[in-house]
């Protein structure tokens, strides 16, 4: 049985995927951020977040972060680190996934930070479903949320 669009979600084939188990963490799997186009977060927390400042150090520009309610504090510490990344809280958030333009793609079970747990993520290479992913589900994600 194939995967077919519907309100859920939308079907789609990739080429080139990834699992990241155990070892791989958002730093390891952003490594060349500096060199990539913007990127989009979705995170329900921030954990850790001179860990997260390593990653958007390295390109403190074009990243939109989606965070719960719940990480309020902690969201406006980073804005008030790094001024030029925009942050938006939105009361439902807990996905975990990470898009970093033009086509990478990743769906983890772990926060946007770092985590001492045994987490896994799976990650894409696809400008489809880069594209389906950001206009479907962080845009108007996003629309709804409160900037900070």
């Amino acid at each position: 049985m194939a995967f077919s669009d519907d309100n859920g979600g939308f079907a789609f084939s990739c080429d080139d995927a990834k699992i990241s188990i155990v070892a791989s963490t958002w730093n390891t799997r952003l490594s060349q951020l500096a060199r990539m186009g913007p990127m989009f977060v979705m995170t329900r927390l921030l954990p850790n977040l001179e860990y997260i400042g390593r990653i958007v150090g390295k390109r403190p520009r074009e990243i939109y972060i989606l965070a719960s309610t719940e990480a309020e504090a902690d969201a406006r510490q980073l804005k008030a680190q790094f001024p030029e990344i925009r942050i938006a809280l939105h009361h439902n958030v807990n996905a975990k996934v990470v898009l970093v333009a033009p086509n990478i793609i990743w769906l983890g079970s772990s926060d946007f930070g770092e985590s001492k747990k045994i987490e896994s993520a799976v990650g894409l290479h696809s400008d489809i479903v880069f594209n389906k992913t950001v206009n479907a589900l962080f845009n108007p994600i996003w629309s709804q949320a409160r900037e900070i």
